[in-house]
């Protein structure tokens, strides 16, 4: 939906509880204590009481709107910014926007991008392009690949039979090695189905036994048009939209970033898909994150 669909299907928290009810309970309801699958109308009018244990539970419990601090329709403006806008939202836009601290609207991004995580079920398939980007500016006196204070991402990339990009994926290494660079074949690439192509680079050389790799000259990322474009578009997302970001909470920006990039195409459905996924995530607190 478009913001005037959305700010008038959602005006109060109301519509937001109503909207969590139908995707929650839709496909009926059983107590979490007891099993049960009668029940009454809660102490509040959304929430739901076992007829057989008396355990009452909110739309929200569970989820990752859990005794949020801030009206729930506002929650709903963050994802929905979040998801929706091709470049989504920095924490300062939304809080200007909504009224709400800056800490605020971080804190709870943080939660909408543990939702956007791949769950890993769709391995990347055909061709794949595989490389490694360094996040941050040059150290000084640095050659090679050398780390220093820079943030390290391996990215995948889909390439499909039509030279159009597919799906990708981004994960956070700590350093070059056969070892760190195989945890993206392993979250996201398939073993049966997929051709990968990587540059020279001699870390790739011990996955050729698992995975069928094809290890070619980069020409300075010339031979990568498709990798290295959808690189160039994620520095110039986290550089223009959020400046910079700590290597701590990189994998969550990486997380945002490919779940709107793998749903280009579904911008009628992203919101919902979202909300879905919220709804599915365990809550969790502002210091699991912080600490």
């Amino acid at each position: 939906m478009n913001l005037i669909e959305f700010t008038k299907h959602f005006q109060s928290d109301a519509d937001c509880l109503l909207y969590l009810m139908d995707i929650k309970w839709n496909n009926g309801i059983k107590c979490k204590k007891c099993n049960g699958t009668e029940f009454w109308k809660g102490k509040c009018s959304n929430n739901i009481r076992c007829k057989k244990c008396g355990y009452e539970e909110s739309p929200t419990a569970g989820t990752v709107f859990h005794k949020i601090k801030f009206p729930l329709l506002k929650a709903f403006h963050i994802c929905y910014r979040v998801s929706v806008s091709k470049k989504g939202m920095s924490s300062w836009g939304l809080s200007r926007e909504l009224n709400l601290r800056q800490m605020t609207c971080w804190a709870f991004k943080r939660k909408i991008q543990e939702a956007m995580a791949s769950s890993g079920l769709n391995p990347l398939e055909k061709r794949v392009d595989v490389d490694e980007m360094a996040i941050g500016g040059q150290d000084e006196g640095a050659q090679g690949r050398s780390k220093g204070d820079k943030k390290l991402v391996s990215i995948a990339v889909e390439i499909r039979e039509d030279g159009e990009v597919g799906r990708a994926y981004g994960r956070v290494i700590n350093d070059y090695s056969s070892e760190e660079l195989e945890k993206i074949f392993d979250d996201h690439i398939s073993k049966e189905n997929a051709e990968v192509r990587t540059d020279q680079w001699s870390g790739y050389s011990p996955l050729q036994s698992k995975w069928e790799i094809e290890m070619i000259k980069s020409n300075k990322g010339k031979k990568f048009p498709e990798l290295h474009n959808v690189i160039m578009n994620l520095k110039s997302w986290l550089r223009g939209i959020h400046h910079k970001c700590s290597e701590k909470h990189m994998q969550a920006y990486l997380n945002e970033f490919f779940y709107r990039f793998n749903r280009r195409g579904f911008g009628n459905t992203i919101f919902h898909n979202l909300v879905v996924r919220m709804i599915k995530t365990a809550p969790f607190y502002h210091k699991a994150f912080t600490t």
